[in-house]
C-alpha cells in the first residue's frame, strides 16, 4: 500500500499500476480467473500455487510465474569450519522466525562432527532477544498470526508424539505480558526421512538435524522431496562442493554459505513444487513479452524490374 501511494505521489497515471488488497477468495481467485489478466506472478504456499495455475488453465491459459514454497536441506561436511557452518545455519532458520522459505530446515551432518556441530549449532540457535520485531534488538520475533502459530506447535506435537530426539525448545515462548505468538528455537533429530516434519514445510523456527556416512546417502537425503528452492553444502574441498552442488535439485545453491545469502543480479525460482519460472534483474522479463514472428514474403523481380525500367 506504500508504494500505491508512491506510485500516486510521482504522478504515474490513474489505472497504470493498481492495488487490490484481500483474500485468496475473492479477490486472488478473480485474478486467476479473469479473461482479461494475462499473467499471475504469485509468491506463496505451493497449494496455494496449484491452485492458481488450475484457475489459470480453466480460464484463458494465462501465464504463470510461481515462487513457492521450500523445504531446503544444508549438507554439512567433515572437513568444514564447523563453528562458521553452526552459526551460518543457526541464523537460517532463525531468521525472521523460520517464515521463510528459504530457510535450511533440514541439516544432515556427516557423521564424524554430528555431536560437535549440534553442540554449536545449539549455542548459536539460542541467543536470542525475544520481542516486538519493529525493535532494532529483536532477533526473535513471533509468528505472523496465531492460525500459522498453531500450525507450529501442531507440528511439534507430531515430532513429540513420533518419539524423536528433541535436543533443544519444542514448544512456545511465554513472554511477560502473555503476548505475541512465540516459538522456541527448536532442534531435533531421529525422526524418519518420510514423516510429516521431514516431508511439509514447518514455516517455523524448528529444524532437523540429522547425520549421513557418505557423499551419496547425503545427496539422496537431500533431494529426496518435493520442494527444490535453496539448498547448501559446506565443504572445504571445493571438488567435491562443486560435484554436490551439480547433484543438488534446487533452483539455488550456496557453496560454504546458505540462506538468506542471495544474489540479487542472479536468477532466483525453484525446483520441483517450489515454483515455476525464475525473477531477477533481467531474468523475469521474458515473462512478461511475447515473441513475435514476423514471415515477409518477397516476390521475385520481374525481368522489367532487372532492367530498371521502373
Amino acid at each position: 500500500m506504500k508504494i500505491a501511494q508512491l506510485c500516486q505521489k510521482v504522478g504515474i497515471p490513474p489505472g497504470v499500476v493498481n492495488f487490490l488488497s484481500g483474500y485468496g477468495k475473492p479477490a486472488g481467485s478473480t485474478l486467476a480467473l479473469h479473461p482479461d489478466v494475462r499473467l499471475i506472478n504469485f509468491t506463496g504456499s505451493t497449494a496455494t500455487g496449484k491452485l492458481i495455475q488450475e484457475m489459470a488453465a480453466k480460464s484463458n491459459l494465462k501465464r504463470v510465474q510461481l515462487e513457492l514454497g521450500g523445504k531446503s536441506p544444508t549438507i554439512v561436511f567433515e572437513d568444514t569450519d564447523i563453528e562458521k557452518a553452526a552459526a551460518e545455519t543457526a541464523f537460517s532458520i532463525r531468521f525472521v522466525s523460520g517464515q521463510a522459505c528459504i530457510a535450511n530446515s533440514r541439516i544432515y551432518v556427516q557423521d564424524t562432527i554430528a555431536d560437535r556441530f549440534r553442540k554449536a549449532f545449539a549455542e548459536a540457535f539460542k541467543q536470542i532477544k525475544v520481542g516486538n520485531p519493529l525493535d532494532p534488538e529483536t532477533t526473535h520475533g513471533p509468528q505472523a498470526d496465531e492460525i500459522q502459530f498453531k500450525r507450529v506447535s501442531e507440528y511439534l506435537k507430531l515430532i513429540k508424539d513420533s518419539k524423536a530426539k528433541v535436543h533443544m525448545g519444542g514448544g512456545a515462548i511465554k513472554t511477560e505480558s502473555g503476548n505475541g505468538f512465540f516459538i522456541e528455537p527448536t532442534i531435533f533429530s531421529d525422526l524418519p526421512e518420510n514423516a510429516r516434519p521431514m516431508k511439509e514445510e514447518i514455516f517455523g523456527p524448528v529444524v532437523a538435524i540429522n547425520t549421513f556416512h557418505t557423499e551419496a546417502e547425503a545427496i539422496a537425503k537431500a533431494v529426496d522431496s518435493e520442494y527444490g528452492l535453496y539448498s547448501s553444502v559446506y565443504s572445504q574441498n571445493i571438488s567435491r562442493a562443486l560435484r554436490v552442488a551439480k547433484a543438488m535439485e534446487a533452483g539455488t545453491v550456496g557453496v560454504n554459505c546458505t540462506s538468506p545469502s542471495m544474489a540479487s543480479d542472479m536468477p532466483f525460482g525453484g525446483y520441483k513444487g517450489s515454483g515455476i519460472g525464475r525473477v531477477g534483474y533481467g531474468y523475469s522479463l521474458e515473462t512478461y513479452l511475447e515473441t513475435k514472428t514476423v514471415l515477409v514474403k518477397i516476390d521475385p523481380a520481374s525481368e522489367e524490374d532487372l532492367n530498371g525500367a521502373h
